[in-house]
């Protein structure tokens, strides 16, 4: 499956699907875990159309998209400067903010190829490479252990007012 598949650069008519899918995998990944109302919440402030424009407007911020032969977007990656609550955040750092597959793509090796276009455009531009993973979804931390990613605190990230624990993992290769 994944190398019929394009990564390819999002563009600003891409901020409609990139947030529906965003909200899509969000909550069919998470959504059990908050209640209706800290999930919209969540949803209406990091997964719209207007977020995404602004990354991908941004020359800061790389977005990729995985299109399947028939057009339809099974993934994507948005790459930047670090936001997050990094101890002694080094200056010049970079982030993963967010990597999102459908289900059925999870697997296939589109979320490898998304997260390595990621890594390079992050190791063209910045020192140090971070990012943010729920602190129970090991499938995942042991995806971004593959690619050199080690755990070096914890901290919560609020959905909602729902707090959840999370780790943060710098590239280390």
């Amino acid at each position: 499956m994944s190398a019929a598949i394009e990564i390819k650069p999002a563009l600003e008519d891409d901020a409609v699907r990139l947030a529906e899918i965003g909200a899509e995998t969000f909550t069919a990944t998470f959504g059990r875990l908050y209640s209706r109302e800290n999930l919209n919440t969540f949803l209406a402030k990091s997964h719209t159309p207007d977020v995404y424009r602004k990354f991908i407007a941004d020359p800061g911020f790389g977005v990729w998209l995985a299109e399947a032969p028939d057009g339809e977007t099974l993934g994507y990656v948005v790459a930047g400067p670090c936001g997050l609550p990094v101890p002694d955040l080094p200056p010049n750092s970079g982030e993963v903010l967010r990597i999102y597959l459908k289900e059925g793509a999870k697997g296939s090796g589109v979320g490898a190829r998304l997260l390595t276009t990621a890594l390079d455009f992050l190791r063209a531009r910045y020192a140090h490479v971070y990012l943010s993973v729920y602190a129970e979804n090991k499938v995942a931390q042991r995806f971004y252990a593959r690619f050199g990613f080690v755990k070096i605190h914890d901290y919560f990230y609020m959905v909602g007012d729902h707090a959840d624990p999370e780790w943060i993992m710098e590239l280390k290769t």
